[in-house]
């Protein structure tokens, strides 16, 4: 066994398939199979159930995974840990909502980048439910969220604090209270968002049923729906406000909600941490709020 064969052993996993494992990594299917086939002769254990339907891990092959996570994270890991300071290179995978990469994450990665020019930044933006189980899978270093966030595997560092407004069509009539949502579309993004899920809440507390919903994948789609009077959304202040200079748009403060909503940059509770992303965790406390 070796590294190699781990890694082939995870992408198995995370693709869901031998064929699509080996179209990713540019290998034979019939090669994965006998990487696979080896480890499982290796441990004397099945790591897959094989069927008809596809693949799925035996309750051997789950602990297994979790394991070979964090050996290949210290592998991977190792090579920055251990070269000359003075010459730091490596790979920095971050995650982030849409709000916050279009808003906050420019300027913050550009004032990095000038420090540590020889650091490779990754940035995926996914909601932040789909960012907090990519980064327990160690696919991420780190990831911006709406939070706190209570794991005990994981630790956090408040980013900024956002205020939630409506936004709507400028053209739409004034917005008070929940209760003149009653037979709005909702626009939000797709389900682990943070914001959707705090509207969503919003409206249950006070019994309050939109008439029809839309579910966008992209920050664009959002706001070019509510621009042409499709619906509402939720969104943070500071990002509506960049989108009114461009588009037609209204914000609703809503005085009867709770709307500061902290926005935290979470990573794992390792043992070892990186220098890349402990001079990661220095930026963000240099980090300078844009005034709008």
């Amino acid at each position: 066994m070796n590294m190699n064969d781990l890694s082939i052993f995870r992408t198995v996993v995370q693709t869901g398939s031998f064929s699509k494992a080996a179209e990713a990594l540019n290998y034979t299917q019939s090669n994965i199979s006998m990487k696979i086939q080896n480890l499982e002769t290796m441990y004397q254990t099945i790591f897959f159930y094989r069927g008809h339907r596809g693949i799925r891990l035996t309750p051997k092959g789950e602990q297994f995974y979790e394991m070979i996570l964090k050996m290949l994270h210290l592998y991977e890991k190792s090579f920055e840990i251990l070269q000359n300071p003075h010459e730091q290179r490596g790979l920095l995978r971050i995650g982030s909502m849409e709000t916050t990469a279009a808003l906050h994450l420019p300027g913050l990665l550009t004032s990095f980048h000038k420090a540590h020019e020889q650091v490779d930044i990754t940035i995926l933006t996914n909601p932040t439910q789909q960012n907090i189980e990519r980064l327990e899978n160690y696919e991420l270093d780190g990831a911006f969220v709406t939070g706190p966030i209570y794991r005990e595997n994981i630790l956090a560092k408040e980013f900024v604090c956002e205020e939630l407004v409506v936004v709507s069509s400028s053209k739409y009539r004034q917005i008070e209270s929940l209760r003149d949502l009653e037979e709005s579309t909702l626009i939000t993004f797709r389900n682990g968002c943070s914001y959707r899920a705090i509207l969503e809440h919003w409206l249950h507390e006070d019994g309050v049923r939109p008439q029809n919903r839309m579910e966008f994948g992209t920050l664009d789609g959002i706001i070019g729906c509510v621009a042409a009077g499709l619906g509402v959304t939720l969104l943070p202040r500071a990002i509506a406000q960049k989108y009114m200079k461009t588009q037609s748009l209204s914000l609703h403060i809503l005085t009867t909600k709770q709307a500061q909503v902290p926005t935290w940059f979470i990573y794992r509770n390792d043992e070892v941490q990186s220098p890349v992303l402990k001079d990661f965790l220095e930026a963000i406390d240099a980090y300078d709020y844009p005034s709008m």
